[in-house]
């Protein structure tokens, strides 16, 4: 510059419109990595904690079986459930029952509410509070009736209902059963059931009923006492290792395509 003139730029405005590009298309990768960065998170989080995740944005009812048939060697598997529940973050309801159903926690408590509920079934053979009064006889379609009250109640957004089960029910409590079993699946309302160690019959007459639209079966069975101690290993993150691959992809192309520009050639020395 002399003289307080500039060297005029015939192509002002062609670079501008470029550079209004490059900003939107770093701002969309920009926000593709921060997804990306929460995938990866979210993923690894999965991995670590394992076990029976809640069903994903629903607002789920729990219904927890007491009965006598939930023997203590079981007892562990509802533990493990119980504390991945508590853990969640979500908002749950509980309904506790055997014979006769309990309201325990309203829907939208905190999933947190659910941790004193664990240790009670911590299998060291101590009895929980409800065995002398409550354990009794097994009748699934109590716990579902009281599941749809509350449901209904609160008017739950988005209900589900998760029995956790051996699924011993009641013969005579069999027509009344398959009764809200078909309810359910007509409003809507999915059922995921976490089946702890039940009898083939069992398992297959709740998987016959609820898929492929009425909801899940998820199957737990306590090991084997005799079983020698085998050091288990980790699943591979499948899901981590795609989403970091995405990342990388990612940030490879912001380098590509987004590099610095460069004016002219450098002359030799």
């Amino acid at each position: 510059m002399r003289g307080g003139h500039a060297i005029p730029l015939g192509d002002l405005v062609a670079f501008a419109r470029r550079a209004r590009r490059t900003l939107a298309v770093r701002i969309v990768l920009a926000a593709a990595l921060v997804a990306a960065l929460a995938a990866a998170f979210v993923a690894s989080s999965q991995t670590k904690k394992g076990g029976v995740p809640l069903p994903g944005g629903r607002s789920p009812v729990i219904a927890l079986d007491l009965s006598w048939s939930v023997s203590y060697e079981s007892s562990r598997l509802i533990e493990r459930t119980m504390r991945s529940f508590a853990a969640s973050g979500r908002r749950v309801g509980l309904v506790l029952f055997s014979d006769v159903p309990y309201e325990a926690l309203p829907p939208g408590t905190r999933a947190s509410a659910l941790a004193p509920y664990v240790h009670y079934f911590a299998g060291d053979g101590s009895p929980n509070p409800w065995t002398q009064s409550f354990s009794g006889g097994t009748r699934i379609s109590a716990a579902l009736d009281l599941a749809h009250q509350l449901v209904r109640r609160d008017r739950v957004a988005h209900p589900s209902v998760v029995l956790i089960s051996d699924l011993a029910d009641s013969p005579n409590d069999r027509p009344e059963l398959a009764r809200w079993l078909v309810a359910f699946t007509r409003e809507s309302i999915p059922i995921h059931v976490v089946a702890i160690d039940p009898t083939k019959e069992n398992e297959a007459f709740f998987r016959g009923a609820l898929q492929p639209e009425g909801g899940s079966v998820t199957t737990l069975r306590p090991a084997p006492r005799h079983a020698t101690l085998v050091r288990s290993r980790p699943s591979f993150p499948l899901a981590v290792v795609i989403v970091a691959g995405l990342l990388a992809l990612l940030l490879a192309l912001n380098e590509h395509a987004l590099g610095s520009l460069t004016w002219g050639r450098r002359r030799a020395t």
